[in-house]
């Protein structure tokens, strides 16, 4: 092996590294923030997503009910939307980052297929996070007593939803070196 090879493939291990760390954070951090909640996996993941939310006590453990978009001053809630929105919004534009630095740094090496699935999963995140915050939106703003203009919330949430669309552009690029890599190698 020549030396410089070795710096190469060192540089690489590191910046796929810092993808994975970057997403499994991102995802930790959501979970955490309550802006998702850990779900029992795919299989979890998957009855959440076809089946919707089913018992009391999963709507009692939704973002909305957790910040009290159905009890507590509006302004308050909406105050809570809006940093939660900003904050995840700002973890996705990280691991993104960490993407594309994988992306421009890969050369031919291309991405691995944990890099892929870990970036996805921290896209999926994202996703559930910003339906959470419209759905506590969707609650506050159906109150007697919500005299407030969402138009700042609204900003907020088109922002992340932008910063979301141009994170499945990375993931589809990410996925595309993956299979790049495997086509070269068959």
């Amino acid at each position: 092996m020549v030396p410089g090879e070795a710096l190469v493939q060192a540089g690489l291990s590191q910046n796929q590294s810092a993808l994975r760390s970057a997403s499994t954070d991102y995802c930790e951090h959501a979970v955490d923030a309550g802006w998702v909640k850990s779900n029992g996996g795919l299989a979890g993941l998957a009855s959440t997503l076809i089946n919707g939310i089913t018992s009391d006590q999963e709507r009692a453990d939704t973002y909305a009910a957790r910040i009290g978009a159905g009890s507590e001053a509006p302004a308050l809630v909406l105050a809570r939307i809006v940093n939660d929105t900003q904050s995840a919004r700002s973890g996705l534009r990280t691991v993104s980052q960490e993407a594309d630095t994988l992306l421009s740094d890969a050369g031919k090496a291309g991405a691995t297929r944990a890099d892929v699935m870990s970036y996805e999963r921290a896209l999926v995140r994202a996703q559930m996070a910003y339906r959470s915050f419209q759905s506590a939106l969707g609650e506050v703003s159906a109150r007697s007593d919500m005299d407030i203009d969402t138009a700042p919330v609204d900003k907020e949430l088109d922002a992340f939803a932008n910063v979301i669309d141009t994170a499945r552009d990375t993931a589809d690029r990410l996925a595309d070196k993956y299979a790049s890599v495997g086509n070269a190698a068959s």
